[in-house]
């Protein structure tokens, strides 16, 4: 999303030499972690100041989602809100006598066990969400909430609940969402960061940007671990891509090293299926390069350290999981309607109906907000649709068939773990799975794509930078319109004739700051970070015209371009228009 800042790699001597020492002084080791602030690298500043600018980007967008979703408008988000308040209190482990079927009692604050009551708009997209009761200030004392998520692991949660101690009422569950969708933002972040310090990072960001859906947006919004799964599970496999490649200089994947391993543990104490996600996404970056390159990686001291590190974070989530095998009986149950177990229906044969139904999660894939009950429009849809053919394509045409392999694997992933985990869940829980549980895959695959191109050339010709303009402000139109029909959704509901002057004329409902401010604001953000991809694809080329461009550059303090950078592709620029003339 922001301009990358390329820094050539120096030897050690370049390094004495620069610094005005002599060959005599000793040199640290490649991959020992420097405590000094002046011994880090010029490319680990880069990546941190390449982080820090996407991070805030994302966390704009994620939190302007936050405020257009009405509480509790987020599938299963009562029981995770309530058990994030449990966990912040201290009630980390369901004990005897806290379990009484369809999951377990906590002690929380009276305003958050009757959070249910918000969801009285859910699975009737007419209704708008002004039906939800407001949420008094100093409905503070404590009482029973029960969650269906009691054997989930406490990481997260605790992070989440935290504001609940010191907030109440709607703003207190508010902070917990913008807790929560900081947390995703950082590891989408570190995902993208770790992309950029690719050799060839034009395709493989263009793709990122593909897979970062309106549905990953959505997803960030709620109290759940979905979103963070998702985003760590992005992290962990760009940030390996990043290590694979540079395995012969470290030194420029260090923000990858820190993304896997901060990543994996993050998974280990999610879901417990997240472990799963990891191990795909391992494997389908190792098939994208030698086993001489997968070797390499080991003899680094940092990524030894960080790996040492990371096992622990995965042993504490693993010992979680058995822990809760001797959870007391029903802890784990879900509320009456949510589980649809099919008596005599053998796990064959749900393995072989979610293949048959793997398009029809595409569009979970793409946007279905709500409790499955609010999808974006077909327009949207169909946009989406078109890239994501587009980069089948493309990898189509790559040349040897070798550099597809690590996508295809991918694809044969997507398919085929899911349907798995569903066919061994059925006999208890029945068809459960939601297109957002493939969500981790679906972005590993999208990348993959990107990352079977990275070796095709990313033309700089004005046809090629016409049609990427072309194609980033209709990505920002497409997001847009998600946005503002999610937010009529529930604003006024979605009737069977037309409504859209009803938004403006007589609101049923309305978000914080109003649903017209919001979508102001989401439009702007989106286009600054259009502004920024471009920059990205095309160094020193502006996205906006130059008066939009300047005031951009001051609202984001960013330098303006140098004209060396710039000069040949204007000089390009005239040579073709003549030539069309």
């Amino acid at each position: 999303m922001i301009e990358k800042a390329t820094t050539p790699a120096t030897t050690s001597t370049d390094a004495s030499t620069a610094t005005g020492t002599t060959s005599s002084q000793p040199v640290p080791r490649s991959g020992r972690l420097r405590s000094r602030a002046r011994n880090v690298s010029p490319s680990t500043k880069a990546g941190f100041g390449f982080f820090i600018r996407v991070f805030a980007l994302l966390a704009a967008l994620i939190t302007l989602w936050i405020l257009a979703t009405p509480l509790m408008a987020y599938p299963d988000e009562p029981s995770h809100t309530i058990k994030a308040a449990a966990v912040a209190r201290g009630q980390f482990f369901p004990g005897p006598g806290e379990s009484y079927g369809n999951g377990v009692h906590v002690k929380v604050p009276s305003f958050i066990a009757n959070v249910d009551s918000q969801r009285c708009f859910a699975f009737d997209k007419g209704k708008p969400a002004g039906c939800a009761p407001a949420i008094p200030l100093g409905d503070t004392y404590t009482t029973i909430g029960v969650t269906s998520a009691g054997l989930y692991n406490p990481f997260y949660y605790w992070f989440v609940g935290l504001p609940s101690l010191f907030m109440s009422g709607a703003p207190a569950i508010f902070a917990m969402r913008i807790v929560s969708g900081l947390m995703s933002a950082a590891f989408y972040a570190a995902g993208f960061t770790a992309l950029s310090r690719l050799r060839h990072p034009k395709w493989p960001m263009a793709a990122a940007a593909i897979a970062t859906t309106p549905m990953v947006f959505f997803l960030a919004t709620g109290v759940n671990p979905n979103s963070l799964e998702v985003a760590a599970s992005m992290a962990a496999f760009c940030g390996l891509v990043s290590v694979l490649e540079n395995s012969r200089q470290l030194h420029l994947a260090r923000p990858g090293i820190l993304a896997v391993g901060i990543s994996a543990a993050t998974l280990a104490n999610t879901r417990n299926v997240s472990l799963l996600w990891l191990l795909c996404g391992a494997i389908v970056a190792c098939l994208f390069f030698r086993g001489a390159d997968i070797l390499a990686i080991f003899r680094n001291r940092l990524l030894l350290i960080v790996a040492g590190l990371s096992a622990i974070g995965v042993a504490l989530g693993v010992i979680w999981n058995f822990v809760m095998l001797a959870a007391p009986p029903s802890a784990g149950e879900a509320p009456a309607g949510i589980s649809n177990a099919v008596e005599g229906l053998r796990p064959t044969n749900a393995f072989v109906t979610m293949l048959d139904r793997s398009f029809d999660f595409v569009n979970q894939y793409i946007g279905v907000a709500g409790w499955l009950d609010a999808p974006v429009p077909q327009a949207v849809l169909i946009f989406w649709n078109m890239l994501l053919m587009a980069l089948v394509l493309l990898v189509f045409l790559m040349r040897p068939a070798r550099l597809q392999l690590g996508f295809w694997a991918a694809i044969g992933m997507l398919a085929v773990v899911p349907a798995a985990v569903q066919a061994a869940l059925v006999t208890s829980s029945g068809f459960i799975w939601q297109g957002r549980y493939s969500l981790p895959l679906f972005t590993i695959a999208v990348i993959s794509a990107g990352l079977a191109l990275r070796f095709r050339k990313f033309h700089s010709s004005l046809i090629s930078r016409r049609l990427t303009k072309i194609l980033l402000w209709a990505t920002c139109a497409a997001h847009v319109y998600g946005f503002v029909y999610i937010l009529r959704r529930y604003v006024v509901g979605i009737p069977d004739f037309a409504n859209w002057l009803v938004m403006f004329t007589k609101p049923d409902w309305q978000p914080p700051l109003s649903w017209e401010v919001l979508t102001v604001l989401f439009a702007i953000t989106l286009v600054i970070a259009a502004a920024q991809l471009y920059r990205f694809l095309y160094p020193g080329l502006p996205f906006l015209p130059s008066s939009a461009s300047r005031a951009l550059r001051w609202v984001t303090r960013r330098p303006a371009a140098t004209a060396t950078v710039a000069e040949p592709l204007r000089r390009q620029d005239a040579v073709e228009r003549q030539g069309v003339q």
